[in-house]
């Protein structure tokens, strides 16, 4: 009988262990998670901010076009070209979080 107790003492430890080794777990995952939510957010937002430099750039330049591409129109351009590298490299990093 007392060994039957002790088997299940030794049970009940080892899943008390197990349990708290769990929860340590458990709180190392939500943190992580929180972390990678709010590296989500801002990464959300500087898309967002960065396309609509992109859409204001775009109709400026839109406003600028005429028959022949004149200096801040090629420069309106590679601003554009930058913002869409920028808008990539946001959207690969959220692809790969």
């Amino acid at each position: 009988m007392s060994e039957q107790l002790a088997n299940i003492e030794k049970k009940i430890l080892q899943v008390v262990e197990e349990l708290k080794k769990l929860q340590r777990e458990n709180t190392v995952l939500a943190e992580e998670n929180k972390k990678l939510k709010a590296d989500l957010a801002v990464q959300s937002d500087r898309i967002g901010h960065l396309t609509q430099r992109l859409y204001n750039t775009q109709q400026a330049l839109a406003g600028q076009r005429g028959n022949s591409e004149t200096e801040s129109s090629q420069k309106l351009r590679k601003q554009i070209d930058q913002y869409i590298v920028e808008i990539d490299k946001c959207i690969e990093w959220l692809q790969n979080a």
